[in-house]
């Protein structure tokens, strides 16, 4: 990229300055790099500065000859000698990313939406994006990836709900989320919900990856991975303060140092940040610790180190609200002893060694430890004009006097903490987890010059381990002991390579890669074994799965002068946790294992394919992406909490995706920029049987939701299996050609065949239509912009219920549109100390919307849509 120097005359007493300018970019991508330091090298007198916007950068001189040092950390340093009188006024800075640099601490600042080196489909957040959303959490900005649905909870973050083209977004379970290529779910094969989310005042920038070099990742390659990245250690000492404050007591604290001193760079940070929430009873505390240090230790080697933790302390609950609470308060939530506690621990070690020009080798040790307790009250479902007597007059008047004179009807429901001889009770899901990784990865580069092709082999071992135990209490929500009622030990450990080979033949480029995993893992009822005195060993009662994947895919992309057109294909895999990875399959059917019987549940796989371009547009002014993907999973067994396909199902989701970046003004003055983002989407079951435990036990009908079921049955009776119970209170299949209200009542479960031959539905959480918009100018100091995003309608579950059940728990949830919008000013003092004001306003229009349905029968509504507005200041030193 070329890079424009003007020299501006400025006069000062008895001597002439001169004011030099320019842009610093990565070789090779043209990409701004800001925080390089640009140094006077022979100045009596030290004159520095880091690039800002656009890898921008200004010094005042004398008028003479310099040595322009430009530094970086993980890219080789540069000299220039520039002469005032004869500089030349166009000239290119580039910096090469050194041999020994890690993809770790390398953070683009490009406004390209995409990184280039990833082969297939990917979206990227820059850190500008980032900085001005000052999101309160990171799902916030994530709504803003094409192919990205956030199925809605609390609105914080915390235990994020990331769907990506149609996965199943419950605690973003078949996601891979990283943190700095490093996978962060407590047990990523195990237990792949994510408890654990990086605080978002951390993280510098967001990359979404969704093609074919998703099998370099894994496991839970299917549908696409979250890889947050966070600060690098600055390129010069730098005492860093961030101050929040906003309504409903939001308050964040970030105080960090570091710097780069020769070879080693440093950064130690920490972040406090509390909120009382969007609900009643709902507070949030976290504490995050971390620090990376990251050395060059010869020509040819470097080291990094990173350790980090998180404590949080939350007044969280999975009970939400009824159509009647949300109606009258969708603030309201009567769980205040509703409580969750964690912490965290990781740890990551990589080592890399330049055998060569064209050899690399990277070690890499990773390793994390979790745990939490929640403690969550046993919940009932009761009709609002019964609730004074369930409850009694106390309770009743404590947390639900706000219905007191109100006029309810037969159809109005309350969640409300079950009640059993007066006595509330509670219980406490408690999860330890420890993962522990070893992988190397092997570069070689080979060919010639003109086709020079790239050679890449990684191998990862990775154990992991997982308690999960329900202790019970019967006298108090507010117990915190009581009785085990469960206790399970799960094991794991995996082996897994892949090789990926990039060969270049002109602009044409040709990647195959192939993956292979092998999984061995084990399931022990330590309460069993506890209560069983004939075991004479530790292996007593351990029931295995062990099996392998093969997952081959290829990548081919044509390079234009601005981009290139991309097609690829491969197949993906998630893996089967505890949720049914102990489980047995024939022919297509599940069952759970009988005595003696060998359990061989295998994974989800996939079919996905895409095609599409990516690139720049009218002199380098509009910069977009536009994708068409179809993706088709097999073996498909959960379909949401209680709701599975006991004959396996297969699922297909395609659909367009489209991002756009349009510079509509761009001078060394002012900026005004457009964003634009956009998702259509389109699912259906192919094929599978599905059971609901919960449609005739947990979920509260109405009148309406009975009779679209009804006509659901009665329309495609041959599609429908239903049990009902006979005389002598069996459970037995009902013949019957024609179903009535007044048999509704007598159902205990049903059994659905979906796709061909059967009735047609959707996968749940899958809205057709989804976008993003976003106005921003900047006038150097200020800059000022707005954003938009629209969510389309969308089912919640696989029976595609359109109405609402008189417990919220389910029906199609309508679209909604929220509005953001954000104030900057920047000052600088003395070239040394920089501050960094802020305004941001969320969801200002207050559009309050039913985000999710999240925990179906046992949940209800979740909303979302609270205005919040926050204010602050980023301070540099």
């Amino acid at each position: 990229m070329i890079v424009l120097f003007t020299f501006l005359a400025a006069r000062s007493v008895g001597q002439e300055k001169v004011a030099v300018g320019g842009r610093v970019v990565r070789f090779g991508s043209g990409e701004s790099l800001i925080g390089a330091q640009v140094a006077v090298k022979d100045s009596a007198t030290p004159i520095r500065t880091l690039t800002v916007d656009d890898g921008i950068f200004s010094l005042q001189v004398d008028r003479g000859k310099y040595t322009l040092v430009v530094t970086y950390l993980g890219y080789e340093p540069k000299e220039l000698v520039i002469d005032t009188d004869e500089w030349n006024s166009q000239v290119t800075i580039e910096l090469a990313t050194s041999s020994v640099s890690l993809n770790e601490i390398i953070v683009s600042e490009s406004s390209k939406s995409y990184r280039s080196d990833f082969k297939g489909s990917n979206f990227r957040i820059s850190p500008q994006e980032v900085t001005n959303s000052n999101p309160l959490g990171t799902e916030e900005i994530l709504r803003f990836v094409p192919g990205v649905n956030i199925v809605g909870d609390m609105s914080l973050s915390n235990r994020p709900n990331i769907s990506i083209r149609g996965s199943w977004g419950r605690r973003s379970e078949k996601v891979l989320m990283m943190e700095d290529g490093s996978p962060t779910a407590p047990a990523p094969y195990l237990a792949p919900g994510t408890y654990y989310n990086p605080v978002s005042d951390r993280v510098k920038a967001i990359e979404v990856y969704k093609g074919a070099d998703m099998l370099r990742y894994g496991p839970n390659n299917m549908y696409g991975a979250v890889n947050y990245i966070t600060a690098l250690p600055p390129q010069k000492p730098e005492l860093r303060l961030k101050l929040i404050g906003g309504n409903r007591n939001y308050t964040t604290g970030l105080l960090s140092y570091g710097g780069t001193w020769n070879n080693v760079g440093m950064l130690v940070e920490g972040v406090y940040k509390k909120f009382d929430g969007f609900l009643a009873n709902s507070s949030v505390e976290m504490l995050n610790l971390n620090a990376k240090w990251f050395a060059t230790l010869s020509k040819d080697q470097s080291l990094y180190f990173k350790v980090s933790s998180q404590f949080e302390d939350n007044l969280a609950t999975l009970s939400a609200q009824t159509p009647l609470t949300f109606k009258l308060d969708p603030t309201s939530n009567p769980f205040d002893a509703d409580r969750f506690t964690m912490r965290r621990y990781g740890l990551d070690i990589i080592h890399k060694w330049a055998v060569n020009h064209t050899v690399s080798l990277t070690s890499k040790v990773f390793a994390s430890d979790f745990s939490r307790d929640w403690w969550r009250q046993n919940t009932s479902k009761v009709r609002a004009d019964e609730a004074l007597d369930y409850l009694g007059t106390s309770i009743y008047n404590g947390r639900y006097g706000y219905l007191s004179g109100r006029t309810f009807g037969e159809e109005d429901y309350l969640m409300v903490g079950r009640v059993v001889g007066g006595l509330e009770s509670t219980a406490n899901s408690k999860w330890t987890f420890s993962v522990v990784g070893l992988q190397e990865t092997l570069a070689v580069g080979w060919g010639n010059k003109e086709e020079k092709h790239q050679l890449e082999v990684g191998l990862k071992y990775h154990r992991e381990t997982y308690r999960d135990a329900l202790i019970e209490a019967g006298s108090s929500r507010w117990a915190r002991s009581g009785n085990p009622s469960a206790d399970l030990d799960y094991y794991l450990w995996s082996v897994s390579s892949y090789a990926r080979n990039v060969f270049r033949f002109g602009q044409w480029n040709v990647t195959p890669i192939v993956r292979f995993e092998y999984i061995n893992m084990y399931r022990q009822d330590v309460l069993a074994v506890a209560g069983d005195p004939t075991i004479d060993r530790a292996e007593a009662k351990r029931e295995y799965n062990d099996y392998p994947v093969v997952l081959p895919g290829v990548t081919l992309d044509y390079q234009l002068v601005k981009g290139e057109i991309f097609g690829s294909i491969y197949k993906g895999f998630i893996a089967p946790s505890k949720v049914f990875g102990f489980l047995v399959e024939q022919d297509g059917i599940i069952t759970n294992p009988l005595v003696g019987q060998s359990i061989n549940m295998k994974p989800e796989v996939s079919l996905n394919t895409e095609i599409g371009w990516r690139g720049g547009l009218v002199a380098n002014s509009v910069d977009g992406q536009l994708t068409y993907f179809n993706n088709t999973v097999y073996n498909f067994f959960v379909g949401g909490r209680n709701e599975v396909f006991t004959k396996l199902g297969e699922i297909n989701v395609q659909g367009v995706e489209l991002a756009l970046h349009v510079d509509l003004l761009h001078s060394a003055k002012q900026r005004l920029t457009w964003t634009g983002n956009a998702t259509f989407l389109t699912s259906k079951v192919l094929s599978g049987e599905l059971e609901d435990s919960d449609l005739f036990g947990q979920v509260i009908h109405n009148h309406a939701t009975r009779q679209e079921f009804l006509n659901k049955i009665n329309n495609h009776r041959e599609a429908y299996a239903l049990y009902t119970l006979n005389g002598q209170g069996e459970a037995k299949l009902d013949a019957r050609e024609t179903f009535t209200m007044d048999d509704f009542d007598g159902f205990t479960k049903s059994v659905v065949r979906l796709g061909d031959g059967g009735v047609k539905a959707e996968a749940p959480y899958t809205p057709k239509v989804s976008f993003s918009s976003g106005l921003y100018y900047d006038i150097s100091p200020f800059a000022v912009g707005a954003s938009g995003h629209y969510t389309g309608s969308q089912f919640t579950e696989f029976n595609n219920f359109v109405n609402e059940s008189a417990d919220g728990s389910i029906g199609k949830l309508s679209s909604f549109f929220t509005v953001d919008v954000f104030a900057n000013y920047d000052l600088l003092i003395n070239d040394r100390i920089h501050f960094h004001l802020f305004v941001n306003g969320k969801n200002i229009t207050n559009n309050i919307y039913k985000a999710s349905r999240l925990n179906r029968a046992t949940g209800g509504i979740f909303p979302g849509g609270f205005r919040q507005w926050l204010v602050g200041i980023n301070m540099d030193i």
